[in-house]
């Protein structure tokens, strides 16, 4: 009988403590896991947005020399680069370097830049000063 009443003690300490404990254990456990995958794919999309930034900024710069170096040098040299000639090349920077970025890469500054088209201004207009300072 002892060893009836032991086996029942055990059996209901087991149904009435360990049962629950390990409930808990396992909810604590799948929230911990749950956290790790969000700060996961946070930290994919950080890194994703990064290289676009990064892909973003490198194009800016080409197209801003390349523009200079093939449009802008030869207007200033025929004595051409007006008012006009400097608004052409501002919107061929800006669609040699939408061209140069992609569409995945214009998609992600999207959704980062409520108005990409203001950002790149800024950028090329940023460029355009650095170039001429000797800076890049």
């Amino acid at each position: 009988m002892s060893n009836y009443l032991a086996s029942e003690m055990i059996s209901t300490a087991i149904t009435v403590v360990i049962i629950p404990i390990l409930g808990i254990i396992t909810k604590y456990i799948v929230m911990l896991l749950k956290s790790k995958v969000t700060e996961l794919e946070q930290n994919i999309h950080n890194e994703k947005l990064n290289k676009y930034l990064n892909l973003a900024e490198d194009a800016i710069e080409t197209a801003v020399i390349s523009v200079n170096q093939t449009f802008v040098d030869t207007m200033k040299k025929q004595g051409t680069f007006d008012e006009n000639a400097m608004e052409k090349s501002f919107h061929v920077a800006k669609n040699k370097a939408l061209a140069i970025m992609g569409s995945a890469a214009v998609s992600a500054l999207k959704e980062v830049y409520k108005d990409l088209d203001i950002w790149l201004d800024n950028k090329i207009e940023y460029y355009v000063k650095q170039n001429k300072k000797g800076s890049i």
